[in-house]
């Protein structure tokens, strides 16, 4: 986006479009909330189960040195769990943003409100 487009959407926001805008922010974050704490809780079980995995596999590693007893239980555990971990920080980036644009939207009504006040 150019800045002389950034201005004109700048200069159309108005204190109802933000709190139009905040109102949705807030429906999208309820909306996720569910699916957020599900995928948080399937990656902490994943990866509870990916450390027990790890230390059975280093405990029964062959291996003669502990670096490498650790980098066989890391290759055997590495993909344990990927999708859970995945979806959780994909859901909790996505949720970040929302938090981001609500917060900006918080302090453009501040900032409407002094400059009206």
């Amino acid at each position: 986006m150019t800045i002389a487009m950034e201005r004109v959407q700048a200069a159309a926001l108005t204190p109802e479009s933000v709190m139009r805008r905040l109102d949705d922010l807030e429906r999208d974050l309820a909306s996720r909330q569910g699916e957020l704490e599900a995928a948080a809780y399937a990656w902490f079980v994943a990866k509870r189960e990916r450390e027990r995995l790890w230390a059975t596999a280093f405990l029964a590693s062959g291996a003669s040195t502990v670096a490498e007893r650790k980098a066989e239980a890391d290759l055997e555990c590495a993909v344990y769990g990927k999708d859970d971990e995945a979806r959780y920080e994909a859901l909790k980036a996505a949720t970040r943003v929302l938090e981001t644009r609500a917060s900006i939207g918080m302090s453009l009504l501040r900032s409407y409100g002094r400059a009206a006040g």
